[in-house]
């Protein structure tokens, strides 16, 4: 049997506990280090899961045996830490978006080739049996060429709040859809034309915009939208409003997430409870989020593809890219090749 990957989370924050604790409860694992500058949060973080705190990659290196590292910093602290991990020799699962700019995702990707390490960019979306029917379904011609796409996530307004502009929501929150629309249709986007308005946010003097609707053209001709926002109130009875349609010439396909089978009704409240994205089940996390992880570990121990490519996460960062740009000049924005 192989013996427990020592892994190392590096980011002490709301997901890099997630990652802490879905590491301590898969047996192929062990929480080797809790890595954050910040030593208040980092430490409690090691405490609580039972590792060790170190406020430095390079520190935790320094002292312990590492074989892999679970990134969950701030998106723009992504480059330094995942090219420090990857020059180090240590496998890499890190969030989603790969890098806040191009130029950090191509200096990723750029770390990566030169290294033999797996690397797993967090798009979680991609380990969700929905989303992978869809891809297949599409890919296999199930519903001839697609001719429209649209995908939309609406979230609550608690996450705009939380997040207070540190990162644009079509980054923080379209990152996903972005990586659906080039996925599922097989094709890449290279123009695109985005639009954002805020009033909820300003409202609640917290930064940032509340929607963003971005329209799109694929290299195949293929059109579509993708509409962002966290309007939700949050008393809303599931925490997410999403779908995704894509429209062919010999059909269409639908993936609505916003109720996963599970209605609940008490004298308090009537609520639509996650089942898929990362339930708590008999007392362990369950759902795409572990299941992202046991790729991980199966991509390391069987010397087996990511299901997401470096270069797709960096397509991803290109999007990102074109659509800064079209919000800056109010028109349609190319994406760069």
């Amino acid at each position: 049997m192989t013996s427990a990957h020592r892994i190392a989370v590096i980011g002490a924050g709301r997901m890099g506990k997630t990652h802490c604790r879905i590491v301590t409860e898969n047996p192929r694992a062990v929480l080797a280090a809790v890595v954050d500058p910040f030593e208040t949060s980092g430490r409690a973080a090691a405490e609580e899961f039972g590792s060790t705190w170190f406020a430095s990659l390079a520190d935790a290196l320094a002292s312990i045996e590492i074989d892999a590292v679970i990134i969950a910093v701030p998106d723009k602290l992504h480059v330094g830490v995942t090219v420090e991990a990857l020059e180090a020799g240590l496998h890499v699962l890190v969030e989603k978006p790969l890098a806040d700019t191009l130029e950090g995702a191509r200096a990723i990707a750029a770390a990566a080739a030169d290294s033999s390490s797996k690397v797993l960019v967090g798009h979680v979306l991609r380990h969700d049996p929905r989303f992978r029917t869809a891809a297949q379904t599409v890919r296999t011609g199930g519903i001839g060429e697609p001719v429209h796409v649209r995908a939309s996530r609406i979230v609550p307004r608690s996450v705009g709040v939380a997040n207070n502009g540190a990162s644009p929501i079509y980054m923080y929150q379209g990152i996903h859809d972005i990586d659906l629309v080039q996925w599922i249709t097989g094709s890449a986007v290279v123009r695109v034309c985005a639009t954002t308005t805020a009033k909820i946010l300003p409202a609640l003097g917290v930064k940032g915009a509340d929607v963003a609707l971005i329209l799109v053209e694929l290299a195949d001709r293929t059109i579509g939208s993708i509409e962002i926002s966290w309007a939700l109130v949050d008393s809303t009875p599931s925490g997410l409003a999403s779908q995704f349609e894509v429209y062919g010439t010999e059909g269409a396909l639908k993936v609505d997430v916003t109720a996963e089978g599970v209605e609940l009704t008490t004298g308090e409240q009537f609520s639509l409870p996650n089942t898929v994205l990362s339930p708590e089940l008999d007392g362990r996390i369950e759902g795409v989020v572990p299941q992202q992880f046991e790729h991980f570990l199966h991509m390391i121990e069987f010397d087996t593809p990511s299901r997401i490519g470096i270069d797709e996460a960096v397509s991803a960062a290109r999007v990102l890219d074109a659509i800064e740009r079209s919000l800056s000049t109010g028109g349609w924005a190319d994406v760069e090749v």
